[in-house]
């Protein structure tokens, strides 16, 4: 575990207080890095960031500052990225799933099955398009980005 030499001005990173950043020196890097800006998690792999999160929540560093509207902003426009990456990836999919079914239907050599699978696929692209659409209009949504109503990702 790396040896804290100091630690100071902890603020959270987010509404829901799952990480905080504080300045931090370690004794190892002091040298070369100094006091460094360290994000710290309770779910952090390695030890001494649990602890300092861990300490920072107790007030050892001091009362733990709320997030700025800049990164609470941050945070949702990131989790909005990751959300729309996935719903990209699972049209990207289904995409070539319908391609393929249409080819088969267009070639007349279809199966029941196959022609059954088409118009489920089409739905379900249909849902995901929407959902990306509505992901795409978060931050229009009044109260942004302190209040947001994230849409729900369909079945697959």
């Amino acid at each position: 575990m790396m040896k804290v030499l100091s630690a100071h001005t902890p603020c959270w990173n987010d509404v829901a207080h799952t990480t905080l950043n504080l300045y931090v020196t370690f004794e190892d890097t002091k040298d070369s890095l100094g006091e460094i800006i360290f994000t710290a998690s309770p779910n952090d792999p390695e030890s001494h960031g649990r602890d300092l999160f861990d300490r920072a929540v107790a007030l050892e560093f001091g009362d733990i500052a709320e997030p700025g509207v800049d990164v609470i902003k941050s945070n949702m426009l990131l989790q909005r990225a990751e959300l729309t990456a996935v719903a990209n990836s699972v049209i990207e999919k289904l995409q070539v799933d319908v391609s393929i079914l249409q080819d088969s239907v267009e070639l007349e050599i279809a199966t029941d099955k196959e022609i059954a699978a088409l118009a489920t696929k089409k739905v379900s692209l249909s849902a995901w398009k929407k959902y990306r659409v509505l992901l795409s209009r978060v931050q229009e949504q009044e109260g942004f980005p302190t209040v947001v109503e994230w849409p729900e990702a369909p079945g697959e």
